[in-house]
């Protein structure tokens, strides 16, 4: 199985922590995702560590997708992460977030259809950057991805990253891959915004991998909306973690499950009863 082949499968609304354990692996999956948004008119903007600038272009291009109207343009940046984020004192997470942020609004005020964004995350070893904080900047980026206009690709060293600090970190991520990801990889779980109702749609599955992006969406769903509306009629699973954060959402602004299955309505019930819509 190649890097390549589980990038292609990387879409807008992902939010994806890519661990390796190879620098020509890693610029690989980065060329593939970078050349997968250009053919398909988004933004791409990619954050270089290990790999200079000019080798990530260069792979872009031996993708077959030729790079320099794109780079003339804007269409395509690659820039060092340093000469991006705060430098000086330790970065905030609140202040790197805001960078994406800016990111986003000034790709969609540009009129692309969505946008890319492609970290080599080796820089905040270099920042000052605690890992907690880096933690819960992953965190915070998670919601940016609800309205599907956004694929994010983080990638991790594991040679670089203590064991436990990277297992932390890819739990900030709904999904995790490598080159080593099966064919049929896609990210465990994916959440998209809906509007009517207002709520979210939860395709996947939570547990302890991904249980902090979960928490970090639905947090962000029920502050902007009471009684919001969740459809978990594609999650096909929840380890009590989830059902324990769905509980105390619910005690909180009030939710409504849709399309609730059985084993999570059994869950649900021992914990507090939250009120739920239909069974699978």
């Amino acid at each position: 199985m190649t890097a390549t082949t589980v990038v292609d499968q990387v879409r807008l609304g992902d939010h994806v922590c890519w661990t390796h354990d190879d620098e020509s692996a890693a610029l690989d999956a980065l060329g593939r995702f970078a050349a997968a948004g250009l053919r398909l008119g988004h933004k791409v903007v990619c954050f270089t560590e290990t790999s200079p600038p000019q080798a990530v272009r260069a792979r872009v291009d031996a993708v077959g997708v030729p790079t320099e109207a794109a780079v003339a343009t804007g269409q395509l940046r690659i820039v060092p992460a340093l000469e991006t984020y705060p430098t000086g004192a330790r970065p905030a997470p609140e202040a790197m977030v805001a960078i994406v942020v800016d990111e986003v609004d000034r790709a969609q005020h540009e009129g692309y259809p969505g946008i890319r964004l492609a970290g080599d995350m080796a820089w905040v070893l270099r920042s000052g950057t605690s890992l907690d904080d880096l933690r819960r900047y992953e965190t915070a980026l998670n919601p940016l991805f609800l309205d599907a206009r956004i694929a994010g690709l983080c990638l991790y060293d594991r040679r670089l990253f203590p064991a436990d600090g990277l297992r932390a970190l890819a739990a900030a991520h709904p999904g995790t891959a490598g080159p080593d990801a099966a064919r049929t990889w896609a990210p465990l779980l994916r959440a998209y915004r809906t509007t009517d109702p207002p709520g979210l749609r939860l395709v996947g599955q939570v547990d302890q991998s991904n249980r902090e992006a979960f928490t970090a969406v639905l947090n962000a769903v029920t502050a902007d909306q009471r009684a919001a509306v969740l459809d978990v009629s594609e999650l096909s699973f929840a380890d009590v973690g989830a059902a324990t954060a769905l509980v105390r959402a619910d005690r909180a602004t009030g939710i409504r499950l849709v399309g609730c299955r059985p084993a999570l309505h059994r869950l649900l019930d021992l914990l507090a009863g939250v009120p739920t819509t239909g069974h699978a």
